[in-house]
């Protein structure tokens, strides 16, 4: 029979997402709010040209949100715009996805600069940093194999980004070493793949060998 291991957490990873915007609106004079989109589910996107991908409903709980920062475009050696912790960043989850509420400091310059750019709509986007604990592969044998994503088992941040992206164009919005990490995530899966397909070929295999030398000795008989 096939043997099955319980798969390992994935690296991280990143996902952008341009159909959902940000929005911002000035609540009083120093706060200024802004909310999107940063996961959707059911909504599938081509990454790096490698796979589709679609993220379950039931994905991601309330747990992996916890610790989780604002940042613009990923750069984390910047300073967080906002972070749960402090209770300046929330989420909620619905069927359609996880969505974002930040509340600003104006008083700070970069968060300045990111509210006046999200209320331009200069920023219309947003993107996230996921650690993958557990997903379905199909379609491996095709040129387009694809991925349903059914926990996140991390959420590091979310950001808006200058460039969101979705289907083929998601590669613009992520580093090279996190598409390395998808790259294994679907040569991993393709290896599991040939190794039951090798146990099910050794198997009938077997089957084969035996009943044939069963025929033989009835024959000799």
């Amino acid at each position: 029979m096939p043997k099955f291991e319980k798969p390992k957490m994935s690296e991280l990873c990143q996902r952008a997402f341009s159909e959902y915007s940000a929005r911002a609106d000035e609540s009083n004079i120093n706060i200024g709010i802004v909310e999107g989109t940063p996961i959707v589910f059911d909504q599938p996107t081509i990454i790096g040209g490698l796979f589709e991908e679609t993220i379950a409903r039931g994905a991601v709980s309330e747990s992996v949100l916890k610790d989780v920062a604002l940042f613009f475009n990923h750069d984390l050696n910047t300073k967080p715009l906002a972070r749960t912790r402090n209770h300046h960043l929330s989420f909620s989850i619905d069927d359609m996805g996880v969505h974002m509420r930040a509340e600003l400091n104006l008083d700070r310059g970069d968060s300045r600069d990111f509210y006046l750019a999200v209320k331009d709509e200069d920023i219309d986007g947003m993107s996230f940093m996921l650690r993958v604990e557990a997903d379905e592969w199909s379609d491996l044998d095709t040129e387009l194999p694809k991925r349903r994503i059914t926990k996140i088992g991390y959420v590091q941040e979310v950001s808006g980004v200058n460039y969101p992206a979705y289907l083929g164009t998601s590669i613009n919005a992520r580093a090279d070493g996190l598409l390395e990490s998808d790259r294994k995530a679907l040569d991993s899966a393709r290896a599991t793949l040939m190794d039951i397909k090798e146990e099910k070929r050794d198997v009938k295999t077997n089957i084969l060998i035996k009943r044939y030398s069963t025929r033989g000795k009835n024959n000799e008989l």
